[in-house]
């Protein structure tokens, strides 16, 4: 885990550098336009600010995360036991065809290495800070990050709670009856860490994308980012507590989440920029409007 982040931080760090240079050397190769004189000063550009936080908008967003988590955390989760009578009666053939073949995993060592891999979820933002962007607006990204954390935890709570479906090592015949009932075997549906996981990958790929629209390493981020993610869900499935189904709809709502919440906080205007030119005793103003 330790690795994947400093991985990205790396990327990160290495496409900073690089666009750092790009526009040292392009404000060096700069044409002097219309202006004659050789003596010519231009000033960098206003830092690039893909997101803005507003009052109106984030407290009803932070508010209304606040409020979903709390409500989902308030919710019963308990649930009648079962016999020993009804657990042995379940079989592989009770569950439908696309999620069958989870039912013959089960892992419980793996169950323990997939739980500390959850830590992805919290830690892997933190390869961001690798971008000087991202320090300079840490309180922006903070607060969309947090508002994703929120989201993803309570609308997995919500629905784990809500819903009982047996997770797919009730249905194994050689699991027994002390591990089947051990731990909450009733909260399948959905997904909660592959929902986290996602909302983080999607998140963290869309911020780095929104800050460097046009940096090549957008695909990797992308890529190293989904993987991870996805290797996280492979390895709650290898464990039996998950079906394909709940990790699809995880991801799906992770996914919808990591990437919403920074589009939410999207600035007006962003493909318009300003570069400001001073030359002697003469001033002008260069606009670029990137369609």
């Amino acid at each position: 885990m330790l690795t994947t982040v400093l991985a990205m931080a790396f990327l990160f760090a290495s496409f900073a550098k690089e666009n750092e240079k790009a526009a040292e050397n392009q404000d060096r190769n700069l044409p002097a336009a219309s202006f004659k004189s050789k003596e010519q000063e231009v000033l960098k550009p206003t830092a690039y600010k893909p997101y803005q936080l507003s009052w109106k908008t984030d407290l009803v967003v932070t508010g209304l995360g606040a409020g979903t988590y709390l409500f989902a955390n308030s919710l019963d989760d308990s649930r009648t036991p079962l016999t020993a009578e009804q657990a042995n009666a379940f079989t592989h053939k009770d569950v439908n065809w696309f999620d069958r073949s989870a039912t013959y995993k089960y892992n419980p060592q793996l169950r323990d290495v997939s739980d500390q891999l959850g830590a992805f979820a919290l830690v892997a933002p933190l390869a961001l800070l690798a971008d000087k962007g991202v320090r300079r607006d840490f309180a922006t990204v903070g607060t969309m990050f947090v508002q994703t954390r929120l989201f993803a935890s309570a609308t997995a709570t919500i629905s784990k709670r809500s819903i009982t479906r047996y997770r797919p090592y009730i249905y194994n015949p050689n699991v027994s009856y002390e591990d089947k009932i051990a731990k909450d075997p009733g909260q399948s549906f959905f997904a909660q860490q592959t929902t986290s996981v996602f909302s983080t990958a999607v998140f963290v790929a869309t911020v780095f994308g929104d800050y460097h629209p046009d940096s090549k390493f957008k695909p990797w981020v992308w890529a190293g980012s989904l993987a991870a993610a996805t290797a996280i869900s492979v390895v709650r499935y290898e464990t039996g507590i998950h079906y394909t189904s709940d990790i699809l709809v995880g991801a799906l709502v992770g996914s919808a989440i990591g990437y919403g919440i920074p589009k939410l906080h999207k600035t007006k205007d962003r493909n318009l920029s300003f570069t400001p030119i001073i030359q002697g005793n003469t001033y002008a103003l260069s606009a670029v409007w990137k369609l």
